[in-house]
């Protein structure tokens, strides 16, 4: 068996760890100060003859030396701390000759005349000695070296990462032999190197040195350190390192978008571009002007000319060290300080907040590219400080349009690759856990989004997850529910490893909750079958367990602090108060007469007084995702309505902010939606991304809230600003975000449409935009090659009600015509015609759910034709010349003549189980050499492959290109060779062919077109996407490609 003997302070963090967690089963605890002093003293006593019998050894010293006599009195004086005794022997060992090897014996043998009587008397008594000693002998060898002693100390002392000794030299402007020489008789409080050139730092051997030398009254005034005013000092020489060695490109990579990991010799750029005092520096400058007080003139204006001079350098420094961890958390500590600082400038305070923001939104490209500083973020922030006062360097002003108006609440967007059933904060705030679907606990950064810990997966799926956290952020609680089983276990929070298993429970207690009892050493757990249990966390055995007097199949509702719990079963609803002492009892509850049936309206346990019930007491209310929902909070002790609310979608999910009175609502709609509690009003909308919010939790401090997706995205969300009474930051995420896009072919022209009834035209060159409001909007909208006329999909949103389209003229701004059937089904596809003077539509047919296909003439408002069609249309589009129309169906195509009265020409299908069996999507129609092709896109699993079809041959399918985790293929140029715009799961743009692939740049996460959910289109010179604000943003593609 292999033991390992680990020694430490006895700090409350570290006894813990050994105390309650998985350690506490495998360790035995061993105080070195609880052994009897008699046997210390002993083994300091040999300590001491050894040590100073070679010290005699050495400097040829008669013996015996020194005397059992006098080694008893240094025993004696050491108050059982090794530390004094190798301090003492060190202190004796400095002396150059045994002359002065006797001297400074007499000189630790000398009582300490300070009468001090704190516990370290002694210890403090031989450190003072030790510091004397060492500024009178360099005195005396160079004169009028004291301040360089001192400083030299100080530095050394309030270092937050030991420097060598050259680097602490450069960081203070000394040679490093002066360096050396002021602290040479410091070795026995020192590690110092012999060399100047090592690159061994120089430390202190114990930390008793810096408690001594930092705490009032614990030495001579002389010495002592105000940490403080050290730290201000410290900070001063950082921002003037910053100042003197960064510099743009420091390693000269050249090329922005080349990978850190890609230059291969990086490591041997940096070591001649950043020594260790600037390493130093950009990691610890926001650290110790943190510690200052505010109000130093000084630092201040060096903290302005940093920001001003070197704040994109500095971030472009932080991503070659590979620290972004590192300065977002140095930036917000920055930040902070400035907040409590009135005397910082206000554009130096805003540079600082925008520096933060841009940590927290681009800190996955800046992982992997220093370049992304000059290029990603001056291109996809707001309209901010550092854009404007940085506009200069930015690389090659690509972004045409989409730059938001300033920041938005949204703090970090982290993909975890999981279907997320449980979200909690930690109670310091600065982590998260997170329950998956695979059973796995894992904890997140609230501040960066990385993920710190994950437990293994399981084998089985998981139905259910519950998750609570200990008060001291130590362990986590947690019940997975899989078919057959319900398991309780306790994590170590810290290494996610496995403290124990409370049990499994049978497979009938379903929707099973936990939470620790605030104290930390109990848990309460429950299940919808009406059982409730205590539990030690420490121990896992069973204090105390209940059924309660439940009937039948019901829904459960617990309150934040666990609390209260309502049950709903067929018999009512019941509300049980759950004491400190685990006994569970019924309230008297007060509940609305005209309330039906809660059976069904999964009310949500609010507040210890309050419930949030669905307001339907005629029980007509059928939720669903379109449906707008009326609630009410009810006081249930008191029997009083509170307030009334209509939320867009059905509840999800409910979290509440206990002092605040604020209140997230998940629903079936894609923003998470944030309510006043108080006034019963709508505060912010914090979404408008692809995928509906599942999860929600407020941090802490209730100044943040987190939320998690169907698809897995983790985002954080600030909103302070809401607390603070302004709205502006934190609701700035529009409701209704933009559906559908569509462009001219010079793309210069474009229109757009937004959920709701809000469509927009563009004009990207003039950078202007004319609103429109169409009634019974469906969310899709195509305009013609030469921007002249636009079509729009119009019906109710569901697949039972008719549909249609409504045909507009862009100049000026009015309708045109209408389709509108009265036959069930949706009108999914159009196209017009590459001159603008024909469109093809589909629309419902007679029949459920089919369709057929008619053509306009547009200039004489007349049907030219209509043929119906014989599967669902996954695409439409005139060839080139016009006179043939191209249907792409899920599992096949056809083509049409479109001069012969729609007579179909050709037509192929798929059987079910062929390689084509995930359905095509057309995406382009092409020229070439021999007449038409056009060409159809399959997506299966995260495989996206693209064939080209010879209208020559139709029957010929040829595959082009095939593209793993490529998230989506968005449209083509035309030409005889296809070219298409293609992002990865990380966002990197490429401009692909089929022999090549040219990166263009990074896209932020409202800019990936993944899966279609963000509407994009490649026309012209453009890139155009809709944004999740109602926006467009607009990139210039050529710009970008060097092809």
């Amino acid at each position: 068996m292999l033991k390992v003997l680990i020694t430490s302070r006895p700090e409350l963090h570290i006894h813990d760890q050994f105390n309650y967690s998985s350690l506490r089963l495998s360790s035995q605890s061993f105080v070195l100060h609880d052994i009897e002093k008699s046997v210390v003293n002993a083994d300091i006593q040999l300590f001491l003859m050894g040590r100073l019998a070679d010290l005699a050894v050495l400097h040829r010293v008669a013996q015996p030396w020194p005397t059992v006599a006098e080694i008893n009195s240094l025993a004696s004086s050491s108050d059982n701390l090794f530390i004094f005794a190798s301090t003492t022997v060190n202190f004796i060992g400095g002396a150059r000759n045994g002359r002065s090897l006797q001297h400074r014996l007499d000189q630790s043998l000398r009582p300490d005349l300070s009468q001090r009587t704190s516990t370290f008397a002694q210890l403090d008594a031989l450190y003072l000695r030790v510091l004397e000693t060492a500024e009178n002998d360099l005195e005396e060898t160079v004169p009028n070296s004291t301040e360089t002693f001192r400083l030299v100390l100080e530095t050394i002392v309030l270092l937050l990462d030991p420097l060598p000794p050259a680097s602490l030299a450069g960081l203070l402007s000394l040679h490093p032999d002066d360096a050396l020489t002021s602290i040479q008789d410091l070795r026995s409080v020192l590690v110092i190197p012999i060399n100047p050139d090592s690159a061994e730092p120089i430390r202190f051997f114990h930390p008793s040195f810096y408690d001594f030398i930092t705490t009032p009254g614990r030495g001579s005034e002389r010495f002592f350190i105000q940490t403080t005013d050290g730290h201000a000092r410290l900070a001063n020489l950082c921002l003037q390192t910053l100042h003197t060695l960064l510099r743009k490109d420091p390693c000269s990579i050249e090329d922005p978008w080349s990978l850190n990991s890609d230059v291969a010799d990086l490591q041997a750029r940096l070591d001649g571009a950043a020594p260790d005092q600037l390493r130093y520096s950009c990691r610890f400058f926001c650290w110790h002007i943190s510690l200052c007080e505010p109000g130093d003139g000084s630092l201040e204006q060096l903290l302005d000319s940093f920001c001003e001079s070197n704040l994109l350098m500095w971030l472009e420094m932080m991503s070659l060290l590979g620290d972004i961890d590192g300065a977002i958390n140095s930036i917000q500590l920055l930040k902070t300080w400035c907040q409590k600082n009135s005397t910082v400038k206000k554009l130096t305070a805003d540079l600082i907040h925008d520096a933060y923001r841009v940590l927290l939104q681009f800190q996955s490209p800046l992982r992997l590219c220093s370049g992304h500083v000059y290029t990603t973020i001056l291109s996809f922030s707001p309209v901010c400080g550092l854009t404007e006062h940085y506009a200069s360097q930015l690389h090659v002003p690509y972004v045409v349009r989409g730059q938001p108006a300033r920041w938005d609440a949204k703090l970090i967007t982290t993909d975890t690759q999981r279907n997320v059933l449980a979200l909690k904060f930690f109670p310091d705030g600065k982590r998260i856990a997170m329950g998956d679907d695979r059973g796995r606990i894992s904890v997140w950064s609230s501040s960066t989004g990385a993920e710190i810990i994950s437990t293994d997966a399981s084998d089985t799926d998981v139905v259910a997850c519950s998750l609570d956290i200990s008060a001291d952020g130590t362990r986590i609680a947690s019940s997975i529910e899989f078919e057959d089983a319900v398991q309780f276990e306790i994590w170590d929070a810290i290494t996610g490893s496995r403290i124990f298993r409370l049990g499994d429970l049978a497979p009938c207690q379903h929707n099973t909750f936990i939470a620790f009892l605030p104290n930390g050493l109990e848990l309460l757990c429950w299940s919808t079958n009406g059982t409730f249990s205590r539990w030690d966390s420490i121990t896992g055995s069973v204090l105390s367990s209940h059924e309660l007097p439940v009937k039948d199949r019901y829904n459960i509702s617990v309150s934040r602090c666990g609390s209260r719990i309502v049950t709903i079963c067929n018999t009512g609803l019941t509300i049980w108060e759950v004491r400190g002492d685990g006994v569970v009892s019924p309230l008297q509850v007060h509940l609305p007469r005209d309330q039906g049936d809660l059976s069904a309206k999964m009310p949500f346990l609010i507040d210890p007084s309050l419930v949030l019930i669905v307001d339907d007491p005629a029980g007509l209310f059928i939720p669903n995702r379109f449906s707008h929902t009326p609630v009410k909070v009810w006081d249930y002790q008191k029997g009083l309505e509170s307030q009334r609310m209509t939320f867009r979608g059905h509840p999800r999910c409910v979290t509440v902010c206990e002092k605040s009175r604020r209140m997230a609502i998940t629903t079936t709609q894609l923003p998470m939606q944030i309510w006043d509690l108080e006034s019963g009003t709508l505060l912010a909308y914090c979404g408008g991304d692809a995928s509906v919010v599942m999860h929600a939790a407020f941090s802490p401090t209730e100044m943040a809230v987190a939320s998690v997706d169907s698809s897995g995205v983790l985002r954080t969300w600030d909103i302070g600003p809401i607390h603070s009474g302004n709205n502006s930051n934190a609701s700035e995420t529009d409701s209704h975000p933009c559906r559908s896009v569509s462009a001219s072919r010079s793309g210069k022209n474009v229109v757009s449409a937004c959920s709701g009834t809000r469509v927009v035209l563009w004009n990207i060159v003039e950078q202007t935009s004319l609103n429109l409001d169409v009634p019974s909007l469906d969310g899709h909208v195509i305009m013609s090659a030469d921007g002249l006329y636009f079509i729009c999909n119009i019906g109710e949103p569901s697949v039972l009600a008719p549909s249609g389209w409504a045909l507009y003229k862009t100049e000026p701004l009015q309708p045109l015509y209408t389709w509108y059937s009265l036959n069930v089904g949706r009108s999914e596809r159009a196209t017009f015609s590459p001159d603008g003077g024909r469109i093809a539509v589909t629309v419902p047919a007679e029949g459920f759910n089919h369709q057929k296909i008619e053509v306009l003439d547009i200039h004489h408002m007349k049907i030219l034709w209509e043929a119906g069609i014989k599967d669902r249309v996954s695409g439409i589009a005139f060839f080139p010349e016009g006179t043939s129309l191209a249907v792409v169906y899920e599992h096949g195509y056809e083509i049409f003549n479109t001069l012969s009265g729609g007579e179909s020409e050709f037509s192929a299908d798929w059987n079910l189980g062929s390689e084509f069996e995930f359905g095509f999507r057309l995406g382009g129609i092409l020229p070439h050499a021999g007449g038409t092709q056009f060409l159809l896109q399959n997506f299966r699993g995260f495989v996206t492959a693209s064939y080209l079809v010879d209208t020559n041959d139709p029957s010929q399918i040829t595959k082009h290109t095939e593209s793993s985790r490529v998230w989506q293929i968005i449209g083509t140029h035309n030409g005889h060779e296809p070219v298409f715009l293609v992002h990865d799961q990380m966002g990197n743009l490429y401009k692909k062919s089929r022999d090549s692939r040219e990166f263009l740049c990074w896209l932020p996460p409202a800019w990936r077109f993944m899966n279609g959910e963000v509407p994009a289109v490649w026309e012209g010179s453009y890139l155009i996407v809709g944004l999740g604000n109602g926006e467009i943003g607009v990139i210039d593609v050529d710009a970008l490609s060097h092809n």
